[in-house]
């Protein structure tokens, strides 16, 4: 249904007099028309008419002249291999359905246009292909066409080609019933020709026609807009572009007067589509088309005026910016130029017109106004450009200047291969091309820094906690952070630089750095006071804790030895005579010193300075008739509070070996089953020893264990204590 409709808008059908308006325009002013049943059918569907009578058939068919050509045509695809010119007429009533004619037979019922419009460029490129003409040796026509160039004196022999063509039924469309006579047969008359039946597909592919025609067959429309489809989409595609370029430029601009004129571009490049798209939906034949097309010229007069009020605006303070009067007598100027545009009818000076001439749309010349408009366009915007080049010459980007300068020279190519009708220009669809060309020569001076964009500098005044301005040659402030003039005392320190075209100024108020300065000084005195007197305190204090430290130390370690010295005393007046044990002792005390010295260092005591200790020991045991042989296994250090234990553990073995007058002894220290163990073998039975219950104590609050094993015959004792961390102690 949509293509359908869609497809409506594509045909131009002919009213019953022959004329070639619009057949929908005819409908709605009450005519009979004539057309197609590929147009009446979808039409009736959507309710653009009423009643439809089919009249006759028309079978779309190769009209061959013998008079002037012996070639032989049997179907379309012989047409290229013949070496005749084809006539083909483009503008004939529902030519569209010639090339879809061909598609059909050419490719079949899912047809395309892609080898029909291969077949016609092929003809083009030979330049045999004639159009508008039925005076070709070869034509393309319908039958009754090609009846009536029989029936005018011709020899043409009518050829319905072998792969297939399409009848198509003609009659007349109306809003209103009308009184004919008579059934019409509507069978197909040819044996290669069918009825369309899928009008669906036929008016989906019909829409195609124009565009494919101009592009693959005539070469022309390459890069603009080909069809009726494409003119609207593409300009809907141009004002959303134009809309965001606008909005971009507003968010951009630092000024009122640049944001002011991107406001007005925008508008009137939205305003110019506007009537390009209103212009094409009118027939062209009717004087509002011909106002619509007259309106393009105030579009493209006023744009240059507002890039050249741009220019001259983009120096000049906000609140002093007066509109010259040079300028206001130029845009009166350029408003007598559109007034004789629109007045043209009358005068002919803009635009030489034969309305009398069906092609009067596009058979006309220029008047003498014309170049007069145009000239005072160009020169507006040669201005504006030179405006501002002058002004923004000093901008350190200067290499971009030449984008600017490109698109000014493209631009002007661009208007006098449209006056010479250049085909590529003259193709091209002005309005697009010129409001293109004007968003990319605002880009391009806007990226050249000739044109002030720039959303932080607001920001970045308003936020500044310096105060700052702006000034221009004449010592103007055209920007400023402060409401009045900068402060010069001892608490400011003022800044200046050159910019281009004036030159910035900031003050910085240092009267809290001064205040901070002079407080630190207060509190570098008040501080170096305070240190003398704690520097006196920290030696006191510090001599105090070393005295406290001795003190407590020396009871640490007197609670440590005050049992064995007590032992020691009291052996002498007992047994002065023991000198064995009492040196044995003695060693012990010594070492039991060095120990709890050691675990006040250090958190780990190497294992070899724990065997040494033991060795000594046991060298002492000697002279009380212990003869003990010691062994260690251990590599990695101990806790110092368990290599203690196993040292008192071993001398009071050793000393109970040498009460018991126990010859020998084995001493063996290893790590065995994650536990750290001393096993003593004693050649007498070690079941008499006795430790006492403040070494049993130690050793348990350790986590350590005593063991007595009867070993075949031997006793013998062990002190175990288990690994920590995962680590062993050996």
């Amino acid at each position: 249904m949509a293509l359908a409709s869609l497809c409506l808008i594509l045909f131009s059908g002919c009213a019953a007099d022959g004329d070639r308006d619009n057949l929908f325009v005819q409908l709605r002013q009450g005519a009979a028309v004539e057309a197609f049943d590929v147009q009446a059918l979808p039409a009736l569907e959507a309710g653009l008419a009423e009643y439809w009578y089919p009249q006759a058939l028309a079978t779309v068919v190769i009209a061959v002249d013998r008079g002037q050509t012996d070639a032989v045509i049997r179907g379309w695809r012989d047409l290229d291999g013949a070496g005749e010119a084809v006539g083909f007429d483009d503008m004939a009533v529902g030519s569209h359905l010639f090339m879809v004619a061909m598609s059909y037979g050419l490719e079949g019922e899912a047809f395309t246009l892609g080898q029909a419009a291969r077949l016609l460029a092929s003809l083009r490129a030979k330049g045999l292909l004639v159009l508008n003409s039925f005076e070709a040796p070869i034509v393309i026509c319908y039958d009754d066409q090609a009846a009536a160039m029989r029936q005018s004196g011709r020899d043409i022999e009518i050829v319905v080609p072998e792969e297939g063509t399409l009848t198509y039924v003609k009659g007349l469309l109306s809003n209103r019933p009308l009184e004919l006579e008579g059934n019409i047969d509507l069978a197909a008359p040819y044996e290669n020709a069918s009825r369309v039946t899928d009008y669906g597909h036929l008016n989906a592919v019909c829409q195609d026609v124009t565009r494919v025609l101009r592009r693959s067959v005539f070469r022309i429309r390459l890069y603009s807009s080909a069809d009726g489809r494409e003119h609207q989409l593409f300009a809907l595609l141009y004002m959303v572009l134009v809309a965001l370029w606008t909005a971009s430029v507003l968010r951009r601009g630092m000024q009122k007067g640049v944001q002011r004129a991107a406001l007005l571009t925008g508008i009137l490049l939205l305003g110019w589509i506007t009537v390009r798209l209103l212009k094409y939906q009118l027939d062209f034949t009717t004087g509002l088309n011909r106002a619509l097309w007259y309106g393009f010229y105030p579009f493209l007069l006023a744009l240059p005026l507002v890039l050249l009020w741009l220019a001259w605006s983009i120096d000049q303070p906000e609140e002093k910016a007066k509109t010259p009067k040079w300028f206001l007598l130029l845009a009166a100027a350029e408003g007598s130029l559109v007034a004789l545009v629109f007045t043209n009818d009358l005068h002919n000076w803009v635009f030489r017109l034969d309305l009398d001439s069906f092609n009067w749309g596009t058979d006309y010349g220029y008047g003498p106004g014309y170049y007069l408009l145009m000239g005072t366009g160009a020169v507006t915007a040669m201005g504006a450009l030179a405006m501002m080049l002058v002004k923004g010459w000093r901008t350190p980007q200067k290499s971009r200047i030449a984008f600017p300068l490109a698109l000014s020279a493209l631009l002007a190519a661009y208007g006098a291969g449209f006056l010479l009708r250049v085909p590529l220009v003259w193709e091209s669809d002005v309005t697009m091309v010129y409001g293109l060309f004007t968003v990319l020569f605002y880009e391009a001076t806007i990226r050249a820094g000739m044109i002030p964009v720039n959303t932080k500098y607001r920001l970045l005044f308003t936020h500044s906690p310096l105060a700052m301005q702006i000034l221009d040659q004449a010592g103007g402030v055209a920007l400023s952070s402060t409401s009045g003039p900068l402060r010069r005392d001892e608490d400011t320190l003022l800044f200046t630089a050159p910019i281009a075209g004036g030159r910035t100024v900031w003050q910085e108020d240092i009267g809290a750095l001064n205040r901070l300065h002079g407080e630190v000084e207060e509190y570098t005195r008040k501080l170096t006071v305070a240190n003398t007197v704690l520097a006196g305190e920290e030696r006191i204090r510090r001599a105090m804790e070393e005295e406290n430290a001795r003190t407590q130390l020396m009871r640490q370690l007197e609670a440590e030895i005050a049992a064995h010295v007590a032992r020691l005393s009291a052996m002498i007046e007992a047994q002065p005579e023991d000198t064995a044990r009492i040196a044995l002792l003695l060693c012990y005390i010594k070492r039991r010193c060095n120990l709890f010295f050691r675990g006040l260092e250090a958190r780990r005591l190497p294992a070899s300075e724990l065997a040494a200790y033991i060795d000594e020991l046991a060298g002492l045991a000697g002279y009380a008739g212990v003869k003990i042989l010691a062994a260690s296994a251990l590599e990695a250090p101990l806790d110092p509070r368990r290599a203690t234990l196993f040292y008192d553990f071993f001398y009071h073995v050793s000393d109970w070996a040498a009460r018991c007058a126990c010859p020998y002894m084995l001493v063996h220290l290893e790590m065995e089953h994650g536990m750290v163990t001393m096993r003593l073998l004693p050649s007498e039975d070690a079941r008499s020893f006795q430790p006492g219950e403040g070494l049993v104590s130690a050793i348990a609050a350790a986590g350590g264990s005593i063991a007595v094993k009867d070993l075949d015959g031997a006793v013998g004792l062990s002190l175990a204590f288990p690994q920590e961390g995962g680590e062993p102690y050996a």
